[in-house]
This record gives C-alpha cells, structure tokens and sequence, in this order.
C-alpha cells in the first residue's frame, strides 16, 4: 500500500502569503474607495442635471419664470420641490448619495435653490446695503419671480448647489471658502466646483447665493 503525504504550509510559508495579501490589500483598497466616491459623485452630477432641467421644464410651463412662492428662505429647500415635483420620476434625485448630513436638515435635500433667481438683480448690488441682509444671512427684500431671460451668463450663473462638499471628505457648507461642491448651472450643465474658486459675491464672500448682479452676474469664470 502507497501512503501519499500531504506537505502543510510552513510558518514562514504563511507568513509570506498573510504579508502578500496585506500588500495588495493596502494596494487595492485606495482603488474601491475611489472608484466608490467616483460612482456617487456621478449620481450626483446626475441627479442635479435632472433637475436643472425640471426647473427649465417649470420656467418653460409659467411665463419663462422661476418658481418664487413668496418665502424668501425658498433657497432652503422649502417649497420648490413641491413645484418640481411634477417633472420628475424619481424623488430620491433630491438627495446626493454622498450626503450624509442634509436628510434631516434644509427640507430633506442636498441642493440649495439659488436666491438670485426669485429676487431682483438690484437686490445684489454693490454695495449690498445692510438692510437687505437678514439674520439668517438672508435678503430681506420681498421674493419676486425672475425671468428666465434675465440670465445673462447661462453657462456661468448657479442654480443649484450642494449644501456641503460631500466629495472630498470634508464636509464644509456652501458658506465655507473650502471644498468640492457640485454646480447645476442655467445652461443644464453640471460640474464641480472648489469653493474657493467661486467669485466672490456681493457680500464679498463666495455664496452663490448672493451673485453680483443676481441673475445678470455670473459666479465662474
């Protein structure tokens, strides 16, 4: 009779393949966390082209004007996806895949509807007076419906923008002069954007919220 006799893995053996599999593993893991955030940076690039076009969609529908329903705190959330509601087939495209933070807060969206667009360009004149600045950082002139032929720079001018840079880990809000947000622009266009490179804004920081000019202004280059 032929016994055959099975060689086991020797200490150093195991060792060399535990070490192998730690190597590629620090390799690959950088790679999935990437590809990861690159996947849901374009849901989200996604999601506010959709609705950069259910707004047209809305203008095109009421007199080629911006929903404006007389709350001058529309820009956070409240009301305008009622509104847009009706052009969309998906309502989980209000939310960034990436947010972590805004489920609960800003009326459960990741985006902020800009206030250029129900408040007139003299509203944003330099400089702003103090009077036409709330608490809440907010214009305290009565909302008024803009124009879609009003926009100057279509392709420079931001209608909606995400509330915190929910790509690069950072978190910071749209009022911090940090991270990476995406930009839904006039135009259709999306695209993302360093807060810092934003203009600066006619309260001198880099709001998109308060574009010089409003809707005559443009926040990129």
């Amino acid at each position: 009779m032929i016994f055959s006799k099975i060689r086991g893995f020797t200490l150093v053996e195991l060792l060399v393949i535990i070490s192998i599999i730690a190597v590629l593993t620090a390799i690959l893991l950088p790679v999935i966390v990437k590809a990861r955030g690159t996947a849901r940076r374009s849901v989200c690039q996604s999601n506010m082209r959709q609705l950069a076009l259910a707004f047209t969609m809305y203008a095109a529908d009421h007199e080629e004007t911006y929903p404006c329903n007389g709350d001058k705190y529309l820009w956070t959330g409240r009301k305008w996806r009622a509104v847009i509601d009706p052009y969309l087939q998906n309502r989980m495209i209000y939310w960034c895949p990436g947010d972590t933070a805004s489920r609960n807060s800003y009326d459960s969206t990741s985006y902020a509807y800009m206030q250029a667009f129900y408040h007139n360009a003299a509203d944003f004149a330099l400089p702003v007076p103090a009077g036409k600045i709330g608490p809440s950082h907010t214009c305290n002139t009565p909302p008024i419906p803009q124009g879609l032929a009003q926009v100057k720079y279509p392709a420079q001018k931001i209608i909606l923008y995400e509330w915190y840079a929910n790509h690069d880990g950072s978190l910071f809000t749209m009022w911090q002069p940090q991270g990476l947000h995406g930009a839904a622009f006039v135009d259709g266009h999306v695209q993302m954007v360093r807060q810092n490179d934003l203009r600066n804004s006619a309260l001198g920081d880099k709001d998109p919220n308060w574009t010089v000019d409003g809707l005559q202004g443009k926040d990129v280059e």
